[in-house]
């Protein structure tokens, strides 16, 4: 038991010190984790501990994507026919839930110069 808590309290130490004169930035284990909870593998995790007691900074990946696909939105249109759209679930009987998740997003292109001329002639 003394064994465990001296390598514990060394470890902690350790950490202490590289936080305060390794420039290390310990802040990053949350992503880390929060990339292992939203599918990441366990080698990766690893990876990335070791990348932040290596002093690098880790790569956050898909990672606010898969937050985001997470994010709920509700909808709903008031007695004087304005739409709202919020966070928090609305106080009225029928209302629309939007998940970010399913929502398809698509782009377009932007017009070349010559094109935007061609339309603006039409």
């Amino acid at each position: 038991m003394k064994r465990l808590l001296f390598v514990f309290i060394l470890f902690l130490l350790t950490v202490a010190g590289l936080q305060l004169f390794g420039d290390r930035d310990f802040s990053q284990v949350s992503i880390a984790w929060d990339k292992y909870q939203y599918g990441g593998t366990i080698s990766s995790f690893s990876s990335d501990i070791g990348d932040i007691f290596a002093g690098k900074t880790i790569n956050q990946g898909g990672l606010a994507t898969a937050k985001m696909s997470e994010h709920v939105i509700y909808r709903w249109t008031d007695e004087f026919g304005v739409v709202h759209n919020s966070e928090r679930m609305p106080k009225v009987g029928k209302y629309e839930v939007i998940r970010m998740g399913d929502l398809k997003i698509e782009t377009q292109e932007a017009l070349e110069e010559e094109e935007i001329k061609k339309a603006l002639k039409n």
